[in-house]
């Protein structure tokens, strides 16, 4: 008589942060392919937020990689470092959702016409608040060395978000290339995965409408 086979053991989870701090429920994590979406786990199954087909966290010998399965409203991780930005890159910030862009100076037509429009005072950049697919709300352009955001103090305010740091976060320009830094806010700052991202253990991510952190060995 075979003996019975050894149960698999997970080595990760997806733990489920609550509001106010504390830890909720959790979806396992096997070696190889993980599907997260909703209907795929008791912790996903309620949030209309996310995609049927999510994300996918793939755990392998060299840690965890978290695929954007092409969702409708994305997967956002914690930056813990200053990470540099691309035009198109989307921010979370309190519950503010930022869309960086470069903005590139104006071409003259092949037969030299120039562009008409107002003169531009150094802007490099803008930010668009997202407020629905496809539908962008105020901008802010972005000039100088450096825009710092917060609720209360900075060049862009977010004067009725709560979930806001006074002073939260900071983008800069330096070398042609930039930048964003979190500055010490209480509830972070959130960056879009990009395709897919490497995280490692610890790490909070952002989907749908919950907060979630990854762990791993």
């Amino acid at each position: 008589m075979s003996a019975p086979a050894a149960a698999v053991v997970p080595r990760g989870r997806i733990l489920l942060i609550r509001p106010d701090g504390t830890e909720g429920g959790a979806h396992p994590l096997h070696d190889g392919e993980n599907l997260v979406g909703r209907g795929q786990g008791s912790l996903f199954e309620g949030d209309l937020y996310l995609s049927p087909r999510h994300a996918e966290f793939v755990l392998g010998p060299e840690g965890l990689m978290v695929r954007d399965l092409r969702s409708l409203n994305g997967v956002f991780v914690k930056i813990e470092v200053e990470e540099m930005l691309e035009s198109g890159d989307v921010i979370r910030v309190g519950q503010e959702l930022l869309r960086f862009e470069i903005i590139s100076p104006p071409a003259p037509l092949e037969d030299g016409t120039e562009v008409a429009g107002t003169p531009n005072p150094g802007f490099w950049g803008r930010l668009s608040v997202i407020v629905g697919r496809d539908v962008d709300g105020s901008a802010f352009p972005l000039f100088g060395d450096a825009i710092v955001m917060g609720r209360e103090r900075g060049d862009i305010l977010f004067p009725e978000d709560g979930y806001v740091s006074g002073t939260h976060a900071r983008i800069s320009l330096r070398d042609g290339r930039v930048y964003l830094v979190d500055v010490g806010s209480s509830n972070g700052t959130f960056l879009r995965v990009r395709g897919e991202r490497r995280i490692p253990s610890g790490a909070f991510i952002l989907m749908g409408q919950q907060l979630f952190r990854v762990e791993y060995r």
